[in-house]
């Protein structure tokens, strides 16, 4: 019998620390824009909920 030789897999790649680091630079990035909204609109905001 002229059989081909079966190959193991190659072991799959985890990709769990890039995932969790693509969250953590989005959240990042979301408390950057609260944080920047409020330093240039507190004022505003704060008279529109009566502050």
């Amino acid at each position: 019998m002229n059989e081909m030789p079966v190959s193991p897999e190659a072991p799959k790649k985890n990709n769990t620390a890039l995932i969790i680091g693509v969250v953590v630079v989005v959240l990042l990035c979301c408390c950057c824009v609260v944080v920047a909204g409020g330093w240039f609109y507190g004022d505003a905001i704060m008279q529109a909920i009566g502050g």
